[in-house]
């Protein structure tokens, strides 16, 4: 009987694995696409952000820690991450008059950041209209190729001694005297401990043990432009009401150098609807092109992305002893990953007497 099974190699399932592997534990990951981070995290923007309202919520703490980890897991793991910095923009004087107030926010809940002059702003990227006041710099902002920061994971994983299974799409779970037998494509396998990290379908794997949630699919939708060197960071500008669904995107960056806006938020109801309609594209060049004095040349694609939404909040918890969700993991996931994985070992300390190996690859 394995120690661990993890369901899912997003990001999410991939660092969890990364941090298990540390320990004399064995572990499994059973993953139904054919590799790591093929699913949510492939298609969302590959920001790590510096911050998550609400500054109350498991999700603005977690997006905090992990922010303050990433530096230290691309060394570790070898992934390419750069802290390019977010500049908050203030295009009316509304939001240009709240930016101590912003700031002071920002402050007591632990963001670094710095006032910027317009002459400032306009310096850093000068491609914005010469109409704007002024602006929040927030350097902890990073970008990642969210795909190979998970693979990075999942393969440190794979050499401290966790088994994966790729194209193995788990069809039930029942209780087996302290543990699960979980039944995949590829036969079945038994854990003390299951871990679901399904993303999209994690409710349908919760179900499987009698836990009931729902997860509704939201569609972001992105554009990449071919100029390289229109802006050097992340730049959003001030909303004068944030929305409690979502950050609303931004004129982001590429973890190749080039132009990414978006992405948006749709409500979908299928949770492989990854389609790209005109009318989004159309929409993020309406909201984010009065930024600029002009577009970036050249476009070189559309993608859209899937978030798993459980709520406002993540879903982290044991509602089956020996049964742990991590579920409506959607944006800052990426960010959080880290900080996730850590709080899962912590979870996992009650169960098991968790030994570090004396050597790890």
């Amino acid at each position: 009987m394995k120690d661990v099974l993890i369901v899912g190699a997003g990001v999410t399932g991939s660092f969890i694995a990364k941090e298990l592997s540390k320990y004399d534990l064995d572990v499994v990951v059973v993953e139904r696409k054919s590799g790591p981070g093929l699913d949510q995290t492939k298609g969302c923007s590959g920001i790590i952000h510096p911050l998550q309202l609400p500054f109350r919520s498991l999700k603005s703490k977690l997006c905090l820690k992990g922010n303050a980890m990433m530096d230290a897991e691309a060394e570790e793991l070898g992934f390419t991450f750069k802290r390019v910095g977010l500049i908050l923009v203030a295009t009316n004087i509304l939001t240009f008059l709240a930016i101590p107030f912003i700031q002071l926010y920002f402050r007591l809940n632990g963001v670094v950041s710095k006032r910027l002059s317009k002459k400032r702003v306009l310096e850093m990227v000068p491609n914005l209209r010469d109409d704007i006041w002024g602006g929040i710099f927030l350097p902890t902002a990073g970008v990642v190729n969210p795909v190979e920061m998970t693979a990075s994971a999942i393969r440190f994983a794979r050499a401290n001694g966790v088994e994966v299974h790729y194209d193995c799409e788990v069809t039930g779970i029942e209780r087996m005297g302290d543990g699960f037998v979980v039944r995949t494509s590829k036969g079945n396998f038994e854990a003390r401990c299951v871990i679901n990290c399904a993303g999209l379908y994690a409710d349908d794997i919760a179900r499987m043990v009698g836990y009931e949630m729902s997860i509704t699919p939201g569609k972001g939708t992105h554009i990449v432009f071919a100029e390289r060197g229109f802006s050097n960071h992340l730049t959003v500008a001030i909303p004068l009401k944030p929305s409690k669904r979502t950050k609303g995107g931004g004129a982001l960056i590429g973890f190749d150098g080039k132009p990414l806006w978006g992405p948006n938020l749709i409500d979908v109801e299928s949770k492989e609807d990854t389609s790209v309609k005109k009318e989004e594209i159309e929409g993020i060049i309406e909201k984010f092109s009065p930024l600029f004095k002009k577009k970036p040349e050249g476009v070189v694609a559309f993608y859209a992305g899937l978030r798993s939404i459980a709520g406002s909040d993540f879903v982290i918890n044991e509602p089956v002893d020996g049964f742990i969700n991590v579920a409506g993991i959607q944006s800052p996931g990426l960010t959080a990953a880290p900080a996730i994985a850590k709080m899962v070992v912590e979870m996992l300390s009650a169960r098991f007497e968790l030994k570090k190996k004396k050597e790890v690859r």
